[in-house]
């Protein structure tokens, strides 16, 4: 069996110039306004959540205190 030649091609140089520096290759750069919106929205979640289940809390509360009082009374 003979080898297959594959034409090589030449690999294009990006130098960077004085003005500007090299891009990384992961992009890792985080975008503000995403990160501060997802931040108060789940905040927002988070607050409205635990006023949920204390509001559920207080109102189970109180019906079972009710319940308790009328049958002791």
């Amino acid at each position: 069996m003979r080898p297959e030649r594959v034409q090589r091609f030449p690999a294009p140089v990006h130098a960077p110039g004085f003005g500007r520096r090299p891009q990384a290759a992961n992009d890792n750069e985080p975008a503000n306004s995403e990160s501060i919106a997802s931040i108060v929205i789940g905040r927002s979640l988070l607050v409205g959540a635990a006023l949920l289940v204390i509001a559920l809390l207080a109102g189970w509360g109180f019906w079972l205190g009710r319940a308790v009082w009328r049958h002791f009374a």
